[in-house]
Order: C-alpha cells, then sequence, then structure tokens
C-alpha cells in the first residue's frame, strides 16, 4: 500500500510548498498459511467469501491526516466490517484524482477445522522506497490496529529518546502533536507503541483459536500531518507498503 499525498489543513505554513509525499504503489495483502489446522480469512463475519489470501488493488494516493480527526469518524465506524477502505477518502476534483486522509481494512480470522489451533500474526512493512534525497515516509507513518474492538498505534522509534518521569529513555514517538506543542484546540494525544523493527510494525505470537472462533482486526494507516511539520521540502518518489501475514499451527 502506498502513503501519498498533499498538504494537510493542519500543517503549519511551512508545509505549504509540500506537494506528494510519496507515489501510489497500489496494493495491501493478507495472507495465511495453516500448516495441520485449518483456518480461513473472509472481508464478511458471515464468511461468505472465505480465501487464504485477501488483497486490495488501486488504493488511491494520501493526503496528510492527522489522528485526532478520528474522533468524526468514531471507532464504530472505522473498526466496521461496513464501512470500505474508502471510508477517508477525499472525492475527485477538477484536475485532482481522488486521495484518501486515511485507509482502513477490516477482516476476520476463522478456525473452521476440528481442533483448536494457534497463529502468528505480523505486520510488516513489506516495501519501503527511500526519495532522492534519501527520506522515508515512515518517519510520518502512523499504524493502528484493532483487535476485536481493542486499538494500538503504532509508529516508528525516535532516534533521539525523551526522559521519562523516573529518568528512564523513552523512544516512543507522540501518536500526532508533541506534548509540549499541545493547545487546547490540538490536544496531546498521548505516545505511540514502537514498530517491532525496521521492517515490522508490530506481530502477536501464539494467538488460540479455537473452533468455529473468529477474530476481527482492522488495520488503520496515514500520513501524521504533525510529525512533517518540519519538512521544507517532500521526498518526492518515497513509497511505503504494508502487508499482514498470518502463521497458524496445531496446539501442542
Amino acid at each position: 500500500m502506498l502513503l501519498a499525498g498533499g498538504v494537510s489543513a493542519v500543517v503549519v505554513t511551512s508545509l505549504s510548498i509540500v506537494a506528494f509525499l510519496g507515489r501510489f504503489v497500489g496494493t495491501f495483502t493478507v495472507s495465511l498459511e495453516a500448516r495441520n489446522v485449518d483456518l480461513t480469512l473472509s472481508e464478511k463475519s458471515d464468511f461468505s467469501s472465505p480465501s487464504s489470501y485477501l488483497r486490495v488493488n488501486n488504493v488511491a494516493s494520501f493526503q496528510e491526516f492527522t489522528y485526532s480527526d478520528f474522533n468524526k469518524y468514531g471507532d464504530d465506524v472505522i473498526d466496521s466490517e461496513d464501512s470500505s477502505y474508502t471510508l477517508g477518502a477525499n472525492p475527485a476534483r477538477e484536475n485532482s484524482p481522488e486521495t484518501l486522509n486515511f485507509f482502513k481494512y477490516t477482516f476476520f480470522v476463522k478456525n473452521v477445522g476440528k481442533v483448536s489451533a494457534q497463529y502468528d500474526f505480523s505486520l510488516n512493512i513489506v516495501e519501503n522506497v527511500e526519495s532522492k534525497d534519501g527520506r522515508s515516509l515512515d518517519n510520518t507513518m502512523r499504524v493502528m490496529v484493532y483487535e476485536d474492538g481493542e486499538k494500538t498505534v503504532y509508529a516508528k522509534a525516535e532516534s533521539t529518546p525523551r526522559v521519562d518521569k523516573d529518568g528512564n529513555p523513552d523512544y516512543r514517538s507522540p501518536i500526532s502533536i508533541d506534548e509540549n506543542k499541545a493547545s487546547p484546540v490540538y490536544p496531546f494525544m498521548g505516545y505511540a507503541e514502537t514498530f517491532a523493527s525496521p521492517n515490522v510494525v508490530t506481530t502477536f505470537s501464539g494467538k488460540q483459536l479455537d473452533i468455529n472462533e473468529t477474530k476481527r482486526y482492522t488495520i488503520v494507516t496515514w500520513l501524521e500531518g504533525f510529525r512533517s511539520s518540519n519538512l521544507e521540502l517532500a521526498p518526492e518518489g518515497a513509497t511505503i507498503k504494508l502487508g499482514v501475514e498470518i502463521n497458524a499451527y496445531e496446539i501442542k
């Protein structure tokens, strides 16, 4: 999935010259591998079209967005099979194609076999192409994962840590605006959990699925406008692509 886009309304005037933050790659994928168990994927909770591989093609380019604006939608709408991955779309205008404020994708994992199963879940950065001057989009990308309604926001670790109240280094990045720059209009929204590695957003290991049990996941990603307010030029040509891998196996 590519993240690309133009200038966010929340970004300070130093960003007014930003035209593009990347260009379209075009896909988001969820793949399932099962050994000695029978799990399946679906975009719908009724599993009317079960599959071991889900794919979204032709994802539009991205505009910058900010975390607090998700309040306009609500968790029950974002984390729902009834809302499309184009929920955050900005309609096409004259001489301007459709763009997305954010991408969201909801899918389900079900154990349709005859034995209980375990699975490992990995949300990966499949591709991360830098701009001509060596910058990448992972500094501003935010990823929000819902698991059965419980959500967590992830971001790349800061290169220089802050010191927490106990005097320990904390590499977590603010989800949006810095704590010392917050205001009543744009309040501090907390810190994101750090990516598991440069190529992995997060992993869950040893998740259990009993017979006929279902798990719901929603993946949301956007380019956080407040995190790019120090850019003078856009990282032209930079792209980033995400994919989910699920590996299932029998409980020993």
